[in-house]
């Protein structure tokens, strides 16, 4: 049986390397966290769920933040598929809290979605109201 091919690359923090799932959760945060129309050369990657974000929560508000989340995810990153995405908090402030679990696969982007393990996160986005404001992503 072949060694599985981990996606390697460098955290943006720490600028230590990361791999397998911790690269995996560092994308989806740049993922969500990044304005469509806002990166040179990748007009289309981000999410497009800032504008919702002004609004007063409603459950069709609500159906349309998971889209936008769930799209953005599933069109940037290959190897995690969400499974169940739950909003756990909301503030005024623009504050997004979202608890997700889904499927981890460590070949996906290679094509192979043979190999795969459950995994579950929750993911705080406290600065999205300034990014909402600003369109600026860091």
């Amino acid at each position: 049986m072949a060694a599985i091919r981990y996606r390697r690359g460098i955290d943006r923090r720490s600028g230590r390397v990361v791999a397998g799932w911790a690269h995996v959760a560092q994308s989806l945060e740049v993922i969500w966290t990044t304005r469509i129309g806002s990166r040179v050369m990748r007009l289309d990657f981000g999410s497009n769920h800032f504008g919702l974000l002004s609004e007063d929560l409603t459950p069709a508000l609500a159906l349309q933040l998971y889209d936008s989340l769930v799209t953005a995810a599933h069109a940037f990153e290959p190897e995690y598929r969400i499974r169940e995405l739950q909003l756990v908090s909301l503030t005024r402030e623009g504050a997004l809290g979202i608890r997700h679990r889904g499927r981890y696969y460590p070949e996906g982007r290679l094509g192979n979605y043979d190999l795969f393990a459950d995994q579950a996160a929750t993911a705080s986005f406290a600065r999205l109201a300034q990014i909402a404001r600003s369109g600026v992503a860091g």
